[in-house]
């Protein structure tokens, strides 16, 4: 926002130890919601705000009652509730004109989780319906797995909430599995509801895709592989499940599967995709932080692509949870001809672990090469030479 030279002030959460000093900048502490109303509603008093927004998901509820006390341009409420909240999104999606997702339960107790199998399926997906990042997701292959992960959700879950999303309602479902490739896209909506889905799908391997028991996004690759109909396809869904939502004044991240059924949506998120800004500059030229401000105010959006070069971003993930010890190839790892960013999340000596166990990626890199054929080859070291190694 500095850059763009826009007005901004901007509230920090003060239970999460920010401290830095920027005169824009105000501490607030967002577990009490009448003090974030009241200080942002003072500010609003001596320089009247245009919209309201964020980037992270545990405060995408309380940005839109923001904007509804202030009467300014930001996501409804309503709609924040239900992209905040898969038990309230599939409800919505399953209003939508045609099928656009899985059938699920919200589950209070075992038996739910029984009866639910009863009547679906194997494999099931077990996961929260209101947690980022995969966290404490899981796929299970028969009733007793089903039941065993649940008891292990359930010792899990209150420390992962707390860590993440304090100040959400702890929520589990059970849901169909989808069989098919993942993929997302972003989009960004006006303020009567009309989105505008980026061409540019992004494509997905999953911890599962590469091996691992375990439900992480691995691999988000640009440009997409699936046909320019798949695509087509792809982004009426994702407008579909955009218009089900209520959504305005906000940035979209759609993640959907592609079935042999058509494509099926496992959630939005009212914000844009991570890494998306990184890999939306380096393969396209599109400035996706510029175009949600856009997007916030009802400006003209400015998603005309500049080039078409091939992008990845990829989190790492231990096999086991355990003591950090290294990522192996980690030197020739830093001296690859695409590598953009890298970042090793632990030092060692520190616990890391799989992201079904309730923690993020311990290494996070990013390539990018306008030589699609160095791309490829340095793409291919690290799916079989980069990996992270913990011990017991």
């Amino acid at each position: 926002m500095a850059e763009k030279n826009v007005d901004f002030v901007l509230f920090k959460d003060s239970t999460q130890n920010h401290a830095d000093t920027d005169t824009n900048t105000k501490h607030v502490d967002f577990s009490k919601k009448e003090l974030v109303f009241d200080a942002v509603a003072h500010e609003h008093e001596k320089n009247p705000f245009d919209a309201t927004v964020t980037l992270y998901e545990q405060y995408i509820l309380i940005t839109a009652e923001i904007a509804e006390k202030l009467s300014i341009n930001g996501l409804p409420v309503d709609a924040a509730r239900a992209c905040t909240n898969k038990s309230i999104m599939r409800t919505l999606f399953a209003n939508a004109p045609r099928k656009i997702s899985p059938q699920f339960q919200v589950v209070e107790s075992e038996s739910d989780l029984k009866a639910f199998a009863n009547t679906h399926s194997f494999p099931l997906i077990l996961k929260p319906a209101n947690l980022a990042k995969s966290l404490l997701v899981t796929r299970n292959n028969t009733v007793e797995e089903l039941l065993r992960t649940y008891k292990k959700m359930l010792e899990k879950i209150e420390p992962v909430y707390q860590k993440y999303a304090p100040h959400n309602e702890r929520i589990v479902l059970v849901e169909e599995f989808l069989e098919g490739s993942i993929h997302s896209v972003d989009a960004f909506v006006d303020g009567k509801g009309n989105p505008t889905v980026l061409p540019h799908i992004v494509d997905y391997q999953t911890g599962y895709d590469i091996g691992y028991d375990d439900n992480f996004h691995y691999s988000r690759i640009l440009p997409s592989k699936l046909s320019s109909d798949t695509q087509k396809d792809f982004i009426e869904t994702a407008e579909i499940a955009i218009k089900s939502l209520g959504m305005k004044n906000c940035a979209a991240h759609v993640e959907i599967i592609v079935t042999e059924d058509g494509p099926r949506v496992v959630e939005i998120g009212a914000r844009n995709g991570g890494y998306r800004e990184r890999m939306h500059k380096l393969a396209q030229g599109i400035d996706i932080y510029d175009n949600l401000f856009l997007a916030i105010t009802d400006s003209t959006l400015d998603i005309a692509a500049k080039k078409d070069e091939p992008c990845a971003v990829l989190e790492l993930f231990p096999k086991k949870t355990g003591v950090f010890s290294h990522v192996e190839n980690e030197e020739s790892l830093r001296s690859l001809p695409s590598l953009n960013y890298i970042s090793i999340k632990y030092k060692p000596g520190d616990i890391a672990g799989k992201s079904a166990d309730g923690y993020k990626a311990a290494c996070v890199i990013c390539l990018h090469n306008e030589d699609a054929k160095q791309f490829e080859n340095d793409l291919e070291f690290v799916n079989s030479q980069v990996f992270v190694v913990t011990q017991s």
